[in-house]
C-alpha cells in the first residue's frame, strides 16, 4: 500500500493540470473576440520587445514584434512616425547584415516599399510627422543604395526629385548640402538652365544665408564658366528687376565686353556714368570709348576715375596719350607717354607713339611741300623708334619699318650743305615754329643715297 502512494500522486497532479486546461479551454473568447483591439498592455510589450532588440541592432529577433506594432498600434507610444521610420532601418540592417548580395538587395527592395508607403499609411493613422523630412529620407535613400535597388519602385522618384520637394516643403529648413545636390545634379546633367532657375529660387528663399549664398555664388560661376550666354541672359533679368542697381550694371558692362558685345556695353556705359560705378569700370570704360573712336569720352572717363581715387597705371596713360592723340593734341599726348614709360621699364609702345607723334606734327605743320626744317624733325622721330628697339626686342620689326621709312625722307646732303648751322654728327635741337613743342636733341644725318 505504502509503494502506491507515488503513483497516485502522480496521477492526482496530471489530473489537475488537465482539469486546468480544460478550464482554460471553456474561458477561451470566441474568434470574434480575439480580432479586437489589442490591449495597451498587449501593445507596450510588443514595443519594448521590438525597441529592446532594435536599439541592440538585432534587427531579425526585432522584426516580428515591429511589424505586429506597425499592423497593430502604429502610433505607439507617442503617436508619432517613429516606428516607421525604424523599420526602413530595420530592413537596412537586415541588409548589411546579409550573408549573400541577392539577400542584401531583397531586404532593401522591403525597406523602399515600407518608405514609398510609409507617409500614406501615417496620415492614415493621423500620427504626428514632419513631410519635408519623409521627402529628404527618400532622396538619401535613393542616393545612399543606387545599383541596388529595382530600376522603378513605385512611390519613388529620383534623390534630387525628392530633395526638390523637401526644399519646397521647407525651403529655410532643408539642410544647404541637399540644395547643393540638387544644383549638382542638374550641372552633372548639363541642365544648365534648370540649375540657374533653381539658384534664383534658392536665392530668393535663402539668400540671407550665408553658407548658402556663397554656394550659390559657387555654383552660378560653373554655369556661367561653362555658358557665358546663360550669365548675360541671367544678368540681362536682373538688371530689369533692379534697373537701379550699380553692381548688377557693372557686372552686365563686363559680361558684355568678355562676350564682345561692344554695342551693348557702349549703352550700358552711359547709364553707368550716370551712377557711381567702381573706379576700376570707369577705366574700362575709358578704354572702350578710345577704341569705339570717342577720345573726348575716354579722357572724361579717365577724368572721373582720378577723382575716385584710381591710381592711373603705365596703360592708362598710354591710352590716355592715345586720345590725346587723336583729337590732334600732340604735346599733351606725349606728357602721357612719357608718364607711361616712367612707370613701366621696356615699354617700347610708348617711345613708338611718341616717334608717331612726331611724324605726325611733320603732317600737320609742313604745308603742301615740306621744307628743310620739316625733314629734320624725322631725326628725333627716328630716334625714338631706336630706343623702341633698344628697350623691347618684340616690338623690333615694327620699329626697323619705320626707321626705313623715315630715313628716306631725311634732309638729303644737299639739304644739310646749304645750312650753316647743320654738319652731319653735330647735335641740333627741333624747338622752332610749329615743332617748339617737341624741344627734342638729336643729331645731323642725311637721307641715304638712292644710288
Amino acid at each position: 500500500m505504502l509503494s502506491s502512494a507515488p503513483s497516485l500522486r502522480l496521477q492526482s497532479s496530471i489530473v489537475g493540470v488537465l482539469c486546468a486546461g480544460l478550464a482554460l479551454l471553456v474561458a477561451a473568447p470566441p474568434a470574434s473576440a480575439q480580432d479586437s483591439e489589442p490591449s495597451k498592455q498587449e501593445k507596450l510589450m510588443h514595443y519594448s520587445l521590438y525597441y529592446e532588440n532594435y536599439k541592440n541592432d538585432n534587427f531579425e529577433s526585432a522584426r516580428s514584434d515591429l511589424l505586429w506594432v506597425l499592423e497593430n498600434a502604429p502610433g505607439v507610444p507617442d503617436g508619432d512616425d517613429d516606428n516607421y521610420r525604424r523599420v526602413i532601418r530595420l530592413y537596412e540592417g537586415l541588409a548589411e547584415q546579409a550573408s549573400d548580395e541577392e539577400t542584401r538587395k531583397a531586404h532593401l527592395d522591403t525597406a523602399a516599399t515600407h518608405l514609398a508607403s510609409a507617409v500614406e499609411k501615417i496620415d492614415q493613422d493621423g500620427l504626428e510627422y514632419t513631410p519635408y523630412k519623409w521627402e529628404r529620407r527618400k532622396g538619401r535613400f535613393l542616393e545612399k543604395y543606387q545599383g541596388s535597388l529595382p530600376n522603378d519602385v513605385e512611390g519613388l522618384e529620383t534623390p534630387t526629385a525628392h530633395y526638390r520637394k523637401a526644399f519646397e516643403l521647407a525651403p529655410k529648413e532643408l539642410n544647404a548640402y541637399y540644395i547643393q545636390q540638387i544644383l549638382q545634379s542638374h550641372l552633372e546633367n548639363n541642365d544648365l538652365q534648370q540649375a540657374l532657375d533653381f539658384a534664383n529660387t534658392v536665392e530668393s528663399k535663402r539668400g540671407d544665408d550665408e553658407e548658402v549664398a556663397e554656394m550659390i555664388s559657387s555654383i552660378r560661376e560653373d554655369i556661367f564658366g561653362k555658358n557665358p550666354q546663360a550669365k548675360i541672359a541671367y544678368l540681362e533679368k536682373q538688371v530689369e528687376q533692379s534697373p537701379d542697381s550699380t553692381q548688377l550694371l557693372t557686372e552686365l558692362f563686363n559680361a558684355y565686353n568678355r562676350q564682345g558685345s561692344v554695342q551693348k556695353a557702349s549703352e550700358l556705359s552711359s547709364r553707368l556714368m550716370k551712377m557711381e560705378p567702381s573706379a576700376e569700370t570707369v577705366r574700362q570704360i575709358a578704354q572702350m570709348h578710345l577704341e569705339d573712336g570717342r577720345p573726348e569720352d575716354a579722357l572724361q572717363a579717365y577724368e572721373r576715375a582720378e577723382e575716385q581715387g584710381a591710381e592711373l597705371k603705365a596703360e592708362d596713360y598710354f591710352n590716355r596719350g592715345t586720345a590725346y592723340q587723336k583729337m590732334g593734341e600732340l604735346a599733351r599726348a606725349r606728357e602721357d607717354y612719357r608718364k607711361a614709360i616712367d612707370m613701366k621699364d621696356g615699354f617700347g609702345r610708348a617711345y613708338i607713339a611718341i616717334g608717331d607723334l612726331y611724324a605726325r606734327a611733320v603732317n600737320q605743320c609742313s604745308g603742301s611741300e615740306m621744307a628743310r626744317n620739316d625733314r629734320a624733325v624725322y631725326w628725333a622721330a627716328v630716334d625714338k623708334y631706336r630706343q623702341a628697339k633698344r628697350i623691347d626686342s618684340s616690338i623690333a620689326s615694327t620699329a626697323d619699318n619705320k626707321i626705313q621709312t623715315y630715313r628716306g625722307v631725311f634732309p638729303s646732303k644737299e639739304d644739310i650743305f646749304y645750312r650753316e648751322d647743320w654738319k652731319s654728327g653735330q647735335s641740333f635741337t627741333i624747338d622752332y615754329g610749329c615743332y617748339s613743342w617737341i624741344g627734342e636733341t638729336t643729331s645731323v644725318r642725311s637721307a641715304p643715297s638712292s644710288g
